[in-house]
């Protein structure tokens, strides 16, 4: 009995720590302000003026020779939503762990501009980003528009991650401009409107997936577990026709691994067509 009676004491006390944690949860809002990590400090915004939009504060950083010696730099441009071109899905698995990736989207213009779009979890400064602390409410969620040559460079050229760059395949092509405008859209909201990310609900693959489904709607589960494990999200996507290939993920791999030649061309204005001479 007093075996019984210590047992429904520890339950006790297990549930009534998990109600105090849901509860803080629960009241833990996502801000705005905060001291940001450089890359994460300046966020973007778009306005919207008909067929053009003109997007903010385009982080165009410099690195080098490492991470921590960067060269803060932004622009403003206009861009026509008429004029999208193409647009390009992008993995960088981490080869630490060959389990998880970080994916974002770029999109090409016809006057040869490529505008990219990231999806991370805003840091402030001397915070590591952690998988675990991304499960409960540690970190906001924040959209960045990015020269190609920031994002990339920094993951191929520094990082000497493994980055693909795969063309995606659209069933309409005004869906390239849906997609462009929806996550815009998105990037201001949580300007105005903050969320937290989530390593399962809100991490950035499951974000681009969100957006792909007020496409196609119920296109891609959001219990797939490649959206969590995200080092095989380009094979979630070529499976549900995402992306512009007939090749298996092995070939597709290969054909689109840009690693080598971002490093063989280095940074130079001609960065973004080079790196796609497959």
């Amino acid at each position: 009995m007093r075996i019984f009676k210590y047992l429904k004491k520890i339950v006790l006390v297990f549930l009534v720590v998990i109600l105090v944690f849901l509860v803080w949860q629960g009241f833990k809002k996502p801000t705005t302000s905060g001291d940001w990590q450089e890359q994460l400090n300046l966020i973007s915004t778009a306005e919207f003026n008909g067929d053009t939009v003109t997007v903010k504060n385009v982080r165009n950083f410099r690195y080098g020779p490492t991470e921590a010696d960067m060269q803060p730099g932004y622009y403003t441009k206009i861009y026509n939503l008429n004029e999208i071109k193409k647009v390009w899905y992008i993995t960088e698995p981490f080869n630490e762990n060959k389990i998880a990736a970080h994916t974002f989207v770029s999109f090409e213009f016809n006057n040869g501009d490529f505008l990219a779009i990231t999806i991370e979890a805003r840091k402030i400064k001397d915070q590591q980003f952690s998988i675990y602390k991304g499960m409960i409410r540690t970190y906001p969620l924040v959209y960045i528009a990015a020269d190609e040559r920031d994002v990339i460079l920094l993951r191929a050229n520094l990082r000497k991650d493994n980055v693909y760059i795969y063309p995606v395949k659209f069933s309409k092509p005004e869906n390239a401009k849906a997609l462009f405008v929806d996550m815009l859209n998105k990037m201001n909201e949580l300007t105005i409107k903050p969320s937290w990310y989530n390593t399962f609900w809100a991490n950035c693959t499951s974000s681009i997936v969100q957006h792909i489904n007020k496409l196609s709607p119920g296109r891609i589960s959001n219990f797939s577990w490649q959206l969590w494990l995200t080092a095989s999200a380009d094979q979630l996507a070529l499976k549900h026709g995402l992306l512009d290939t007939d090749l298996s993920i092995e070939q597709a791999r290969e054909k689109y691994f840009v690693t080598t030649k971002s490093q063989e061309v280095g940074d130079i204005p001609e960065y973004s067509k080079l790196i796609r001479n497959y």
